[in-house]
Formats: C-alpha cells, sequence, structure tokens
C-alpha cells in the first residue's frame, strides 16, 4: 500500500514538474511582438538622465540584433561620479533591452546606476495598453526570489509617440517601481522607493531631453529630442530636470529700429541692464545661501527659489549628512532676460569634504529663473 502512494506521489510529482516546463516553454514559444519595437529607438541614439543631487548618466544604442525569436538592443553607458572622485567604483553600464513573445525585458550590470532593485525584470508587455497585467519571479540584490506584479497605469497621448506608466510592486513588502516608456524613446523617467533613516522617498531620473537624441541626426528619421517633463511630485521627490529656456533668447523689451527716440533706446538700454543685473545679484545671492543650507541648514535658501522648481526639490532630497561645502570659483559668462524669465551660463567650482575626503567638482550650469512679485527666483539649474 505504501509503494502505491509513493508512486502515485512521484507520478503527481512528475505531471506537475512537466506542467510548469510546458508553461514556461508556452511563454517562451509565444509569437515575436514586433509592435514593442516602436517603444525603442535606431541604432545611434543616446539617453542623458539627470535625477537628484546632481545624478547623471549617459548610455549610447550601440547595436540591435533581431532573429525569429527575439530582438536584442546593446546599450551601453556610464554614470557620472560628481561626489566621491573614486576612481576604483564601476561606473560603467551594460545593458540589454529584449524583445521577446509578447515582453520587453531589461537586463543590467550596472552598480552605480539610480535603477532598478532587479537585475532583469519585464518592463512592459503587450497588449500596450491601460490595464495589462502581468506576474513575474524576480531576483533582488540580495539574490533572493521575488514576485513583481507589473502594470500598465496609464496611457498618454503624444505628437511624438504614446507614452506609457508602468508600475512594478511587490506586495509582500510593498516596494514599487515606476517607469515612463514613451514610443520612440524607450524609458524616459524611472522612480523607485527608497527607504532612510525609516522613512520612505521616491528616487529616480527623468530624460534630460537637450542631452538625448540621435548621435547622427542626418542618418535618422527621428532626431528631435523628447522634451524632459518634470515627474509628478505624487510619485517622485526627485528631480527629474526640466530643461531651461533657449540661452539664446532674445529681448522682447527692445524696439524696431526707427520707432523710438534715442531718448527711448537709450532707457530700455538701462533697464536691460538693470534686470541683467538684478538676476546677477540673485544668482550670488542663491548660491551664498545654498553654502549656508549645506553646511549649517540655513533655511533662508528656499527665500530665493520658486516653490516646486528643481532647485527646490534637489535642496529636499539632497544628503547633506557629513559634507561641507565651499565656493572656490564662479563666474557668471552670460545672462539673458526675457520678460519675466531669464537664463544665465554660470562656471562654478566648489570644494567638498565629506567623511574626510576633499574634492573639488567643476561645473558648467545653466540656470533658470523666474521674476515673482518683483523679484528674481531661481528655479532650476542643468549642466551645459
Amino acid at each position: 500500500m505504501k509503494k502505491k502512494v509513493i508512486l502515485l506521489l512521484m507520478m503527481s510529482l512528475v505531471l506537475l514538474t512537466f506542467a510548469a516546463c510546458s508553461n514556461d516553454e508556452a511563454a517562451n514559444d509565444l509569437p515575436l511582438n514586433k509592435e514593442l519595437m516602436k517603444l525603442m529607438p535606431n541604432e545611434g541614439f543616446r539617453w542623458a538622465y539627470r535625477g537628484a543631487a546632481e545624478y547623471y548618466h549617459e548610455m549610447d544604442l550601440k547595436s540591435i540584433t533581431e532573429d525569429e525569436k527575439e530582438i536584442i538592443y546593446k546599450v551601453e553607458g556610464e554614470v557620472e561620479d560628481v561626489v566621491s572622485g573614486e576612481q576604483a567604483t564601476d561606473y560603467t553600464i551594460s545593458l540589454f533591452y529584449k524583445i521577446m513573445g509578447d515582453s520587453v525585458i531589461q537586463t543590467k550590470t550596472a552598480p552605480m546606476m539610480l535603477d532598478s532593485e532587479y537585475d532583469e525584470l519585464t518592463i512592459i508587455k503587450a497588449p500596450l495598453e491601460k490595464g495589462t497585467k502581468w506576474t513575474e519571479q524576480v531576483k533582488n540584490q540580495e539574490g533572493k526570489k521575488v514576485t513583481l506584479e507589473g502594470e500598465i497605469i496609464q496611457v498618454d497621448e503624444d505628437e511624438r509617440g504614446n507614452i506609457y506608466k508602468v508600475t512594478y510592486v511587490d506586495k509582500k513588502t510593498g516596494y514599487s517601481e515606476t517607469r515612463k516608456i514613451m514610443e520612440n524613446f524607450g524609458v524616459i523617467a524611472f522612480t523607485k522607493l527608497v527607504e532612510i533613516d525609516g522613512k520612505n522617498f521616491s528616487q529616480g531620473y527623468g530624460l534630460y531631453g537637450s542631452g538625448s537624441g540621435y548621435l547622427k541626426s542626418a542618418d535618422t528619421e527621428t532626431d528631435e529630442p523628447v522634451d524632459n517633463e518634470e515627474t509628478d511630485a505624487t510619485e517622485t521627490e526627485t528631480d527629474s530636470e526640466t530643461d531651461t529656456t533657449d540661452t539664446d533668447a532674445t529681448d522682447t523689451g527692445s524696439s524696431e529700429t526707427g520707432d523710438s527716440d534715442t531718448t527711448s533706446d537709450t532707457s530700455q538700454e538701462d533697464d536691460k541692464k538693470d534686470e541683467e543685473q538684478a538676476v546677477r545679484n540673485a544668482l550670488v545671492e542663491f548660491n551664498d545661501a545654498w553654502i549656508e543650507y549645506v553646511n549649517n541648514d540655513n533655511q533662508a535658501y528656499f527665500d530665493l527659489i520658486t516653490s516646486n522648481g528643481v532647485a527646490y526639490k534637489n535642496a529636499k532630497n539632497f544628503n547633506r549628512t557629513g559634507l561641507t561645502e565651499k565656493f572656490l570659483v564662479m563666474k557668471i559668462n552670460q545672462v539673458n532676460v526675457s520678460g519675466s524669465y531669464a537664463t544665465a551660463k554660470v562656471y562654478e567650482e566648489i570644494q567638498k569634504t565629506k567623511d574626510g575626503s576633499t574634492t573639488v567638482a567643476k561645473y558648467n550650469w545653466i540656470y533658470s529663473l523666474k521674476k515673482i512679485d518683483g523679484k528674481w527666483l531661481i528655479d532650476g539649474y542643468t549642466k551645459q
């Protein structure tokens, strides 16, 4: 009798194993959904991403290989080291996007990249419509298996292609990630939930429009970089870096030649110089206040910035623990004023001391400012 029971158990186990294998094979044998290719750019595309606390990384689409079962996009890049200066740290990014069946799978080797807790996961599935869901087993950074639930929760139309907002949730722990994936551009924004000192925060990055696009636009049909949208404050505290206004903006206050007398022209020129000087003064005051904020937690910094711009979000997410800073050089090279908006090109050198190690960071910024209630406030800044 016992032998029969054992035999039945063994047969049941074999059947279950066979069924599981059959399901895996069925998933792998799904016909290749080439519609998913519209989510990705062509060879020669460069992604540039910015995040909070000066985070920045670039990636280039090196090659695309295709056969009957899969399409593989090979991507290489690097994370910019803006703080530590440690040469031994591996900042390289090796990443693959693989279209297999009805899925786009991301696989990465990138120790310093501000990205997923999982080195391999499905980032989107067909059909590309709101409500598409899937569940998969992935491995976290400790090598433990996690059940992740993915879902396309929003689809926005854009003249250059639809934007799909996708969430990934570990129901057991509450950990979550969010991506925005745009047709012809791939991933344009990423956030994840992290715990710092017992509190949950969202961290991530967004596509830096003026730094992204085709390296050889003449060889491609789509060479216009995506405008970089700020991620909704409800989903992230991090800065996705909105583009600044064009630094070649003209002064809308100047009159046409011959339409005003010399006195009027002189007055307008004086007004322009006064506004430019006011912008310069605002930048100096802002940077002095930043040092006081980093070193001494002086909240006066927030009186010099807009209430919900890039500068505000960077400050709120900036990790000041054990860090002191000192301005060594600040050169305001160009100021452009257009109505109540202004931009400025500024070169800076800042000495940073953290945990006994001192480094000097050098920046070429483009600042954006807004005039509110008669006062110039810093709204954001991006690297040139």
